[in-house]
């Protein structure tokens, strides 16, 4: 594991030089981020470095891939285009290539008022089927445009589903079904992975429940007897697609057999006495480094133009800063910016708050972007790609998967707020039944979101607001009355699960954002 140097005389903190052996000096890293810890000749495709695969243990087995003639559509009304590439016959890219480098795709290309089922049906199973044994776990690489909902002040929608059995007459009736919706699907690249542990869960009357990430809708059909993937062979497969009109899906492979270390990315939203009084103490603890997101003001009424830029709390940040965290951009005013029908006014709330970042010397995490209240948009998300930043901390799909090939998508990164009651929580499955558990702020809810995290093999960015002591028992199973507020017991217990299950090397907690992207520190 890398480790990091003492900061060098004359330079800010930003500026310690990180020294992995893997890594050679480059000339121009991006702002903050030392020279030995990003080099452009060692990056991924589309600029992701390759530091950012460090979780990964396994690349895995291809399950099956799209190449010509191996699915059929029906029912649906769709365009499936078989032997799609992304290239013309001269080699110019003139659509979607292939993230996992497959010669040949299928792209189902769905009417602007069809909602109905489409779906696709893998032929010839027992040859088009590459890898039979599961072992529990799968992962689709599937690339969607013009996902409904996604535009200024739409409503997403959008459901796709997996089927599998285990049948030997490929017979679906008693076998699995794993749905992935909008809280799991994301305009561009998706990595849509699904792990089966207990197979109990997956019976008629089942007396056991398993736990996935929130939007991962999974359930038996029937009894289930066809429903086990982690020790019986797949025979057939097929993926419905629904409730996507004016989509265009291209469908790249199926893995399994992949397998990552679990990662927290940890930080912060606000910079409040309490952050000081209870949030540090337990990093400085266990030798973690978090990041902070603090917008330019919190805006309430009239003009979103600043005039005045002194009451940035520079002088809060610069100490966080100096205890090794990440300063990440969380807008001029704090506002919904997925509402915002103008490219100039979207612009305006990152670049506007990010030349204050730098003259304060907030460089760490300048190129990283939070939105507030977990709001974007197709258009909001397009701008603050194109002015530079590197990835985008937003809310859905929770569990972010690190692959081979890097984040399928960086501008799209979920996260949770766990001091939230009510938001999106934990999915789950009992039988022919699939549920969920709303909401965060007890010890008892964050606890299973670890433990989930783990079994999944995924990263999650979860933050925080504030931190209360108010009608806290201790127990850390008390709930605040607040969405912004988190108990201290729940928070310290929560720290401390963490760190039990680091030490049982299960789980790593990354030095913030550039640690996680870059793949340096701890």
């Amino acid at each position: 594991m890398a480790t990091i140097n003492a900061p060098v005389a004359g330079l800010p903190i930003e500026a310690r030089p990180y020294a992995p052996a893997d890594r050679l000096p480059d000339p121009s890293p991006p702002t903050g981020v030392s020279t030995e810890a990003y080099n452009p000749s060692q990056a991924l495709f589309g600029d992701q470095p390759a530091g950012i695969t460090r979780a990964v243990r396994s690349a895995g087995r291809l399950v099956a891939n799209f190449a010509s003639g191996q699915w059929t559509l029906g029912p649906g009304a769709g365009t499936l285009t078989q032997g799609y590439s992304g290239f013309d016959s001269a080699g110019n890219v003139v659509g979607v290539r292939s993230r996992t480098g497959q010669p040949e795709m299928v792209q189902l290309t769905i009417g602007g008022a069809d909602n109905a089922i489409n779906r696709l049906t893998l032929s010839s199973p027992a040859t088009n089927l590459l890898t039979k044994a599961l072992a529990g776990k799968f992962g689709l690489w599937v690339h969607i445009a013009s996902q409904p909902g996604y535009q200024v002040g739409g409503s997403l929608a959008g459901v796709m589903e997996v089927e599998l059995t285990t049948n030997a007459s490929r017979f679906y009736s008693n076998g699995l079904v794993v749905g992935f919706n909008s809280n799991q699907l994301r305009e561009g690249w998706n990595f849509l992975k699904f792990v089966q542990r207990d197979t109990a869960a997956y019976r008629s009357g089942a007396p056991t429940t398993e736990y996935h990430p929130f939007g991962v809708v999974a359930a038996c059909y029937g009894t289930g007897v066809d429903a086990n993937i982690v020790d019986a062979p797949l025979t057939e497969l097929r993926i419905n697609v629904s409730n996507m009109a004016g989509a265009t899906l291209t469908f790249d492979s199926i893995w399994t057999g992949f397998d990552s270390i679990a990662q927290l990315v940890l930080g912060c939203d606000a910079a409040g006495s309490d952050l000081l009084q209870h949030g540090l103490p337990s990093f400085t603890q266990y030798g973690w480094k978090g990041y902070f997101a603090i917008p330019g003001r919190i805006w309430t009424s009239g003009s979103y133009t600043v005039s005045d830029w002194s009451a940035l709390p520079v002088n809060a940040m610069a100490l966080y800063r100096q205890h090794g965290w990440d300063c990440v951009n969380h807008s001029t005013n704090h506002i919904p910016v997925g509402a915002l029908a103008s490219a100039g006014a979207v612009d305006y709330e990152v670049t506007a708050v990010q030349a204050q970042y730098a003259n304060a010397g907030l460089l760490r995490g300048a190129e990283f972007y939070a939105s507030p209240q977990s709001s974007s948009s197709r258009l909001a998300e397009a701008v603050i790609k194109n002015r530079g930043f590197k990835a985008q901390r937003h809310a859905r799909k929770w569990n972010v998967s690190v692959t081979p090939w890097g984040l399928d998508n960086p501008h799209h990164i979920g996260a949770i707020d766990f001091g939230s009651a009510t938001a999106g929580g934990i999915s789950s499955t009992t039988g022919t039944a699939a549920g969920s558990v709303a909401g965060w702020q007890t010890f008892t809810k964050l606890q299973r979101f670890v433990d989930t995290l783990i079994d999944y093999g995924d990263t999650a960015f979860p933050f925080w607001h504030g931190i209360t002591t108010l009608g806290d028992s201790g127990l850390g199973n008390d709930l605040t009355g607040d969405n912004l507020l988190i108990t201290k017991s729940a928070f310290e217990k929560f720290m401390a699960y963490i760190k039990m299950k680091e030490d049982a090397g299960l789980i790593r907690v990354r030095d913030g954002m550039t640690g996680f992207y870059y793949g340096v520190g701890r």
